[in-house]
């Protein structure tokens, strides 16, 4: 997955860093950041890449390496950078730039979004020792969101089959497992009977838990479950979500084989090795 990277350590403990030639700068413009490309294979700028230094905020670290960001944006791109969609980067190598790229996106839409204070309207000062803006105004503190999601396997034992959809209002869908946010006032388990229902109409039980996950691109933490439907088994899809759900047998669900980053896509591929047996805990 995504945070899976390998003997790479990320630090993500917040203190003040001084940026030097070598420190990495991760650049972003809407969806996109700089980078350089040799086929899969990408590479970041550092700051030495730079003719002008731009303005830094400091990120984290990862084995060492410290990865900064300019608040204000750079209208530099060093020769052999271009911008490229992070969501083609979820395909490149090595995996530790890959996922710098991404957190660091999350971090970076974090600081954009609360330039002002949400309370009063002020402008926001960066806090200098730890990981959080403040107001000058009314003292209001802002943490980094993260929101809680799900992705549930729901497998009728009976038949060896999972549950698999196909988000609506996307060109290029593909399958995936039952998906969806927690909302206020709800336990996990809960998000994940709400959401079953929503999308597919059904009932569930026994829920294992598998992994976790960060995913940036939404600013989320995902929690992945499998779990047994609970009685009939006739699909109801919410249109408005999903263009398509169907219960699939192992060899009819696709492999996702060059999803390497996402919880989905290796639940799916456990299913499709194991079957049954990803119930058990």
């Amino acid at each position: 997955m995504i945070q899976d990277i390998g003997e790479h350590i990320y630090d993500n403990h917040f203190e003040p860093h001084d940026p030097t030639p070598r420190s990495y700068v991760l650049c972003y413009r809407d969806a996109t950041v700089l980078c350089r490309i040799d086929g899969e294979t990408i590479d970041l700028p550092c700051l030495r890449d730079f003719a002008t230094a731009p303005d830094l905020q400091y990120l984290f670290s990862i084995d060492g390496m410290d990865f900064f960001t300019p608040l204000a944006g750079t209208s530099e791109e060093p020769e052999g950078f271009s911008y490229q969609t992070l969501n083609w980067l979820r395909f490149a190598e090595p995996q530790y730039l890959l996922f710098a790229a991404v957190t660091g996106w999350q971090l970076f839409r974090w600081y954009e979004s609360n330039r002002y204070c949400g309370r009063c309207g002020h402008p926001t000062q960066i806090v200098p020792t730890s990981r959080e803006v403040c107001c000058p105004a009314c003292n209001a503190v802002i943490y980094p969101k993260i929101a809680p999601g799900v992705i549930v396997g729901v497998v009728d034992p009976a038949t060896e089959r999972i549950v698999l959809t196909k988000y609506a209002g996307r060109e290029h869908a593909h399958f995936a497992l039952v998906a969806g946010f927690t909302e206020i006032g709800e336990s996990i388990e809960q998000t994940v009977a709400r959401e079953v229902m929503e999308e597919v109409g059904l009932h569930v039980k026994n829920l294992v838990f598998y992994k976790s996950q960060p995913w940036s691109y939404s600013d989320t933490l995902l929690v992945g479950f499998f779990c047994e439907v609970d009685g009939d088994t006739a699909i109801t899809v919410d249109r408005s979500e999903l263009k398509e759900a169907a219960w699939l047998t192992r060899d009819e669900m696709p492999t996702r084989a060059e999803d390497k980053v996402s919880l989905t896509g290796e639940m799916m591929r456990l299913f499709r090795a194991i079957g049954n047996d990803v119930l058990k805990s």
